[in-house]
């Protein structure tokens, strides 16, 4: 004969126990939360460099696919994010405009830029807006030979508008067409490093 499983007590939570849980979660979310803040806009940051390094690698194949001088404008004074890309000279082959993103309104990314002969340290940000509008010509060996004189931006810092905490993110390009992404708070051994 089989005998039963002795009868078991199905107890619920107490008042006193329910309250001790939605306390202690009051807690944890209100530390955790600024630390997540902080994180989603580290994201937004290094998602609008690296979106803009793929736009300059774009630019650049399309100077030499077309077999033309290419310009990206950046042309929001403010140093939103947004962009233009299109010829120097319009042709039947190259025009004029070949593709831009329209500038964020709503976002609180903001770019600024530096030509070589201005540009500071990597330790020294450059502010929202700063030598906004801007842009760099690639020309038709992918070559971007006017940031040598000074003509073009050789340094777009991307920053969050009014906040220091956020880490600034910076994209350098050089006179060979060559673009980057730099951390200028890395160790001057990582990878990342802005030197």
């Amino acid at each position: 004969m089989l005998t039963p499983y002795p009868p078991t007590l199905s107890r619920g939570l107490t008042l006193i126990e329910l309250l001790i849980a939605l306390t202690l979660s009051a807690c944890v979310l209100a530390i955790a939360a600024p630390a997540m803040g902080q994180w989603v806009r580290d994201i937004e940051v290094r998602s609008s460099a690296s979106s803009l390094l793929a736009t300059l690698h774009a630019a650049r194949a399309e100077a030499v696919t077309r077999n033309a001088s290419v310009r990206l404008q950046l042309p929001d004074t403010q140093g939103r994010p947004g962009w233009q890309l299109g010829c120097t000279q319009s042709t039947a082959r190259c025009p004029t405009l070949i593709r831009q993103q329209t500038t964020d309104l709503g976002t609180s990314v903001r770019w600024g830029a530096a030509v070589l002969t201005a540009m500071p340290s990597a330790n020294t940000a450059i502010n929202a807006g700063t030598s906004m509008p801007a842009g760099v010509r690639f020309d038709a060996t992918g070559a971007a030979a006017d940031i040598a004189t000074g003509d073009d931006i050789a340094r777009i810092d991307i920053t969050y508008n009014n906040e220091p905490s956020v880490r600034r993110i910076v994209v350098l390009i050089s006179a060979q067409g060559m673009a980057r992404i730099c951390d200028p708070s890395a160790s001057a051994s990582h990878p990342t490093a802005c030197d």
